[in-house]
């Protein structure tokens, strides 16, 4: 009968071969968006006395992007998913939290909320937003079209707006890009801002 034998130097050349393979592996990189840390040039503070309350239902966006990996687009029609820049978690609740932060510091209100919150009172309005379209092209921009529609309290008419956002890419590096896409989404902050401020002054 034919033993096998188990040669040490083997099992030492195969465990350096690994140990190679292991540490010539790409790391995966993680990025997350930033919020606004203040209302910045041309936007006035807020009069309203008591700040007014927000809800934020869940934001919706496109399948695509509802993924770890960071998509970026190639032409027309194609699209790319970054194996090993991905975002810190889930890119809808990143942006939920930032639009939260974003809306607090531009209303002066400490009552801003993502849904499901924990206060059960109604807020003053409920903000519904979708993402229609979030496409990186690495090198060239960063554009943003969304679609809100904005709730007054008990009143179930609300007001939709729609816009198209464009941020500059200098470079293919995913850490200018998550710098953009949180300017991108800084800048349809204001914009939404300005829908509350016009819905509290009435």
């Amino acid at each position: 009968m034919n033993k096998a034998f188990f040669f040490p130097g083997t099992f030492l050349l195969a465990a350096a071969l690994l140990l190679a393979g292991c540490a010539g592996s790409p790391q995966v990189r993680f990025y997350a968006l930033t919020p606004l840390e203040q209302p910045g040039p041309g936007f006035p503070p807020s009069q309203a006395e008591p700040p007014p309350s927000v809800t934020i239902a869940p934001i919706e966006i496109p399948d695509y992007l509802d993924r770890p990996q960071i998509v970026t687009r190639e032409g027309e029609n194609a699209l790319t998913l970054a194996e090993f820049d991905r975002w810190a978690g889930s890119l809808r609740d990143n942006m939920s939290t930032v639009l939260m932060e974003n809306l607090s510091v531009l209303l002066g209100s400490k009552q801003i909320f993502v849904h499901p919150r924990i206060r059960t009172e109604q807020s003053d309005y409920l903000l519904a937003l979708r993402v229609l379209r979030l496409d990186c092209t690495p090198g060239d921009q960063v554009l943003l079209k969304a679609q809100w529609t904005i709730f007054p309290g008990q009143n179930r008419e609300g007001m939709t707006e729609m816009a198209t956002l464009t941020e500059p890419l200098a470079d293919s590096r995913y850490e200018t890009l998550a710098a953009a896409v949180s300017r991108v989404l800084a800048r349809l902050s204001v914009e939404i801002a300005g829908n509350l401020r016009q819905g509290f002054r009435q």
